[in-house]
């Protein structure tokens, strides 16, 4: 076991890690590739996306808690540095309890499981990688994510308007209702640039976590309980102050949700009031 510097998770907030410590738990086939690692998550109640439900451990921060781990095996352990862009194109989190509770008292405190299925090169460098995630017992997840030099990066988002320290009038709710059509809901997402969990550090770009839990609340705002499998895929980067529409179809046990901005899709969710195969 190896116990990290916070900011080989988080690049900027301490109170915000939640991830501890990372070892290797196996060996890969292929340098990195195959190998298994573990990380030591600590996810505290006391988040404010704990509440108004303080007892279930929201499926956003179950998320957060597998980017993170993922980020501190790939900078810590693997070495790759704080240099490089980690690029998510999809998440998935599943929930295999009915609902995932915290502890009666304290924080919920587990060995996470991280498994690099693959990982594909380009001139001999880490390019993109293929994550497994596991909770024994409680949950589940996989990464699609690119790896990009802090070069290539700003090339690529050499346009894009930076968060400045200008913070405009917070929206008052998350997911604004324009229309509800029987099973089809379009909406407007409300952007708090203020908010401490989206919105702790410089970025560039609308915050993929935000747009993953924008679909879990319509989701719970729909059936009552949060969803129990969430997959997101982020084809285009979403961009600051630019009005972000949302067009979700309710299917009965569950949503398939689209995020636009000026008719352009930034992201696609699907949601599940059960895992997929049960």
């Amino acid at each position: 076991m190896a116990l990290i510097d916070n900011s080989a998770a988080h690049r900027s907030t301490r109170s915000e890690s939640l991830v501890w410590a990372i070892g290797r738990a196996s060996e890969g086939s292929e340098g990195s590739k195959g190998q298994t690692w573990y990380a030591d998550v600590e996810i505290p109640r006391s988040h404010w996306l704990c509440h108004p439900v303080p007892d279930v451990v929201p499926v956003t921060l179950l998320a957060e808690a597998f980017r993170q781990a993922g980020l501190a095996i790939c900078v810590a352990g693997l070495g790759m540095g704080q240099s490089v862009h980690f690029v998510v194109s999809t998440m998935t989190v599943q929930v295999e309890t009915t609902s995932l509770h915290f502890p009666r008292f304290g924080a919920l405190e587990e060995r996470l499981e991280v498994t690099f299925a693959d990982i594909g090169f380009r001139k001999g460098v880490p390019h993109i990688l293929n994550v497994d995630y596991v909770l024994p017992g409680l949950a589940s997840g996989h990464v699609d994510a690119r790896i990009l030099t802090d070069r290539d990066y700003r090339v690529l988002r050499r346009n894009a308007l930076p968060l400045d320290d200008e913070i405009r009038e917070p929206a008052t709710e998350l997911i604004d209702v324009v229309e509800r059509d029987g099973d089809h809901l379009t909406a407007r997402l409300g952007v708090n640039e203020s908010d401490p969990f989206f919105f702790d550090h410089p970025v560039d770009h609308l915050p993929g976590m935000l747009l993953f839990h924008s679909a879990a609340r319509i989701h719970e705002n729909e059936y009552g309980v949060q969803p129990r499998f969430l997959t997101i895929e982020f084809p285009a980067f979403g961009e600051f102050r630019v009005e972000t529409n949302v067009q979700a179809h309710f299917t009965g046990a569950g949503l398939n949700a689209t995020f636009l901005q000026n008719g352009r899709t930034i992201a696609t969710a699907v949601t599940g009031t059960r895992p997929v195969g049960e």
